[in-house]
């Protein structure tokens, strides 16, 4: 009877080991044959070709700025994933600039004098006039109900705070579009030591209305992945925080080996009738951990209860879609 309890455990134990070893087999990121990529998702290999688009930074007038800001002026590109579809890197609309309210690089620093020279953008008639104050690591471009307000004057670096105004209607949508820009375009890398940069963006409104852990955030382009496998579909929305490159990968020792992961952009998101329910809620971040530049730290009074946000990933989630509806001014 001992023997064959023995040899019953035995097996029971061969069992589970096997049953381990099929389940790590199939963990997204484990690296084997049966790692699957998330559904929607396309991937690029290597690093785009690229042309200026010429953002003012590119003229940048503070020898200082230049120097100590790593100033660099903004490139795009586009790469093509191995399911033949072409992805611009990265995707910006063209439109007017945002005002600036702090930028040491083509101003002054601060630019007391901002409320004169706003134009503000009608939206609705009717509605209510809202100045808004947003500073973006690295880039932006802000609608509301819809309506294109203005985009960041700075692609890449220095850093700026920009002020908008305009005049919307309640329900008010805000839907803003964020980019941590890359110097090595496809593969989300910077400079010359080929870093993982990190993104983040904060905003207040007139009303009382800010970002916060409220409004819902998700990513549309992941990189630099060693994997792209380790990226999974959770019910949160997607999560690159499973990838183990938060810092840096393994491929940036051979950057054309790098890959990315690339999801197609609702053509409606902008909009007020677009169903947001299934992106996941922003992630907060405190402002030190997404920068300590002086075009924030010297004007963060500004922002007041607002607070930075971002997806689970500052590192690897480069072109992230946020949207807000404000009911009404905020109490």
């Amino acid at each position: 009877m001992r023997q064959l309890t023995i040899a019953i455990s035995a097996v029971l134990v061969m069992g589970a080991l096997a049953s381990l070893h099929v389940a790590r087999a199939q963990t997204p990121g484990a690296g084997g044959p049966a790692a699957q990529i998330i559904p929607g998702a396309s991937v690029t290999t290597g690093i785009a070709p690229s042309r200026a688009i010429g953002h003012p930074t590119v003229a940048c007038s503070n020898p200082k700025r230049q120097v100590n800001a790593m100033a660099m002026p903004a490139y795009a590109g586009t790469v093509t994933s191995s399911d033949g579809k072409t992805w611009a890197i990265p995707m910006t609309e063209e439109g007017p600039f945002a005002l600036d309210y702090f930028n040491d690089c083509n101003g002054t620093g601060e630019n007391t004098g901002y409320a004169s020279q706003l134009q503000t953008v009608i939206i609705d008639k009717d509605g209510v006039e809202i100045t808004g104050f947003i500073h973006a690591d690295n880039y932006f471009e802000l609608w509301v109900n819809g309506r294109f307000v203005a985009r960041d004057s700075i692609g890449m670096t220095p850093f700026n705070t920009a002020v908008v105004r305009f005049r919307a209607r309640y329900p008010m949508t805000y839907a803003l579009k964020a980019i941590d820009w890359e110097t090595h375009q496809g593969i989300g890398l910077e400079y010359n030591t080929y870093n993982v940069g990190d993104g983040g963006f904060i905003g207040y409104f007139s009303d009382g209305n800010r970002t916060g852990p409220d409004w819902r955030a998700e990513t549309f382009y992941i990189a630099p992945l060693d994997d792209p496998s380790c990226v999974r579909a959770t019910a949160a929305g997607r999560d690159s925080t499973f990838c183990s490159q938060a810092v840096r990968p393994a491929c940036a020792q051979k950057p054309e080996t790098c890959n990315a992961l690339h999801f197609p952009v609702p053509g409606d998101w902008r909009t007020p009738a677009f169903n947001d329910s299934r992106w996941p809620m922003a992630t907060t971040w405190p402002p030190a951990v997404v920068t300590d530049d002086q075009s924030y730290t010297r004007v963060a009074q500004i922002f007041r209860n607002a607070e930075f946000i971002w997806t689970k990933n500052l590192k690897l989630d480069n072109l992230v879609l946020a949207r807000y509806t404000a009911k009404g001014p905020a109490k």
